[in-house]
């Protein structure tokens, strides 16, 4: 049966199984398992990286490297969930594995607009109570974005746009998946959605010149970068891969 694991990027409801674990707040801006056996915190200061800090109960905090090169301008914030891994046979007792997210958004600003663009990098995680260790990176994949692109110079404009002198172009992906086997990473499934606004707007194009009517000024799903997408993690490559490529959607997702 399939089983609700990750939603939509933003705003995220809170989990209906038991294998998606929503974090809650901690001490500080530590973000925490609901029975805090596990707290994780990204630090703010710039000079921190790519790095997290990952605190078991009886134990020192630990400050992980995170397992991808964090691009320049990058702001890193926690994904607030956490997939729980079945253990498998002969795991050490009190040893658990998760999935833990962390996406990573970069911004840009231009004459009249400016917008972010976000990734979700996947990483496995190890925890024993005492213990916790930082995996590889199991996914990259585009997550959240939201972009804004000037159309008017002129009242000339203003009038033939109908007052709508942005475009706006969003994307947003989430995941869901299959409940996994002991000591098995789930199937996932990537589903992405790209709107734009007003609904004739191509950011390939000038679109300042377009007069548009009442019917033009609503937010349209583009069928080609709304899709779906299997993922299955790969043993030998150590990742997940989707099923077949994904399309350009760089219009809507890169600032």
């Amino acid at each position: 049966m399939l089983l609700p694991l990750l939603l939509a990027a933003a705003p995220t409801p809170a989990a209906p199984d038991a294998l998606i674990v929503a974090l809650v707040a901690g001490e500080g801006d530590r973000q925490c398992l609901p029975d805090k056996s596990l707290c994780l915190d990204l630090p703010a200061a710039p000079e921190a990286g790519g790095r997290v800090q990952a605190a078991a109960p009886s134990g020192e905090a630990s400050d992980l490297s995170l397992p991808f090169v964090v691009r320049d301008g990058d702001s890193l914030t926690l994904w607030p969930h956490l997939i729980i891994v079945p253990p498998h046979d002969g795991a050490a007792p009190g040893s658990r594995q998760y999935l833990m997210g962390v996406v990573a958004t970069q911004s840009a600003m231009y004459s009249g607009g400016g917008g972010s663009g976000s990734r979700l990098h996947l990483l496995r995680l190890d925890a024993s109570p005492s213990v916790v260790d930082l995996g590889d990176e199991l996914l990259d994949v585009v997550w959240d974005s939201s972009l804004m692109i000037r159309a008017c110079f002129s009242e000339a404009d203003m009038k033939d746009r109908r007052g709508a002198c942005h475009d706006e172009y969003n994307f947003t992906g989430a995941l869901s998946g299959m409940a996994a086997e002991a000591g098995q990473l789930p199937v996932l499934t990537y589903r992405g959605v790209a709107t734009a606004y007003p609904r004739t707007s191509r950011r390939s194009q000038d679109n300042s010149e377009l007069k548009l009517k009442p019917a033009d000024l609503v937010r349209e799903t583009d069928p080609v970068c709304s899709y779906e997408r299997t993922l299955r993690y790969n043993p030998a490559t150590s990742r997940y891969e989707m099923d077949r490529p994904a399309p350009d959607c760089s219009d809507y997702t890169t600032p």
